[in-house]
């Protein structure tokens, strides 16, 4: 990952900002690891990417976005160097596809968006998924990290996103991609509706969840450490040799 200082810059930047506007609570941050994956979520506003950069993501990663998000003033310009993959929605974007699963060779993070749109109404009915994710899937032999949005992010409203179980695939690998992608993707939209289900038994119960974060904050912490670790050593093995002994 080339931007990874000014991923960084970005990050530590608009975090504080973020976190007073638009306030976003990680259930289950604990399950979250940094590293080759499809990272899922359900999508309401183009303020969802925003607690990926400030809260989950503390080396740069790289996502699926609209092409139209690239003619936005300033932002556009900074989308491509923080690891924003634009695609063309109308039309099969053969560049875009390679580029998302030489990330995923690369033993890289991706996010995406299975729904391919925002769900303007705001409620939590899940639109038709695109079978991308699941062909992205197949294909890397990576795994699917769901996540969803509690409501959509609005300005000092607290909204919580909710981290799922990892889903391997590994019992479709070797079958017919074409045809296995189909039940895949139908599988992870039926696993991240009932995740609303999940989210709202913990929020009801205020005191369960607020000791719940509390437990999750310390693991995080050694999580953290650990994940800093590896992330170092990737970067130290990715790093060409120095220059060879100097011939006597």
């Amino acid at each position: 990952m080339e931007n990874n200082k000014f991923y960084k810059f970005i990050r530590k930047a608009i975090r504080p900002i973020t976190n007073f506007l638009w306030p976003v609570k990680i259930i289950n941050q604990n399950r979250f690891k940094e590293g080759k994956g499809i990272y899922v979520c359900n999508h309401y506003s183009m303020l969802d990417p925003v607690p990926f950069v400030t809260e989950l993501f503390e080396n740069d990663f790289n996502a699926l976005m609209k092409e139209e998000s690239m003619s936005i003033p300033i932002l556009g310009k900074i989308l491509p160097k923080i690891g924003v993959i634009p695609i063309k929605r109308e039309e099969t974007d053969l560049r875009a596809i390679k580029s998302c699963l030489q990330v995923l060779k690369n033993d890289e993070p991706l996010v995406v968006f299975p729904e391919g749109t925002r769900n303007k109404s705001g409620n939590r009915e899940l639109l038709e998924f695109k079978d991308g994710v699941a062909m992205f899937a197949l294909k890397t032999k990576s795994p699917i990290i769901p996540m969803v949005y509690s409501r959509p992010i609005k300005t000092f409203r607290k909204t919580y996103l909710y981290i799922g179980e990892p889903i391997y695939l590994d019992e479709y690998f070797g079958e017919n991609i074409k045809e296995a992608r189909g039940v895949v993707t139908d599988k992870l939209k039926l696993t991240m509706q009932n995740m609303f289900d999940e989210m709202d038994s913990l929020l009801c119960d205020k005191k369960g969840l607020k000791k719940l974060l509390k437990s999750q904050k310390i693991e995080l912490k050694q999580i953290k450490c650990q994940n800093k670790l590896e992330y170092k050593q990737k970067m130290l093995l990715q790093e060409p040799k120095s220059n060879d002994k100097k011939e006597d």
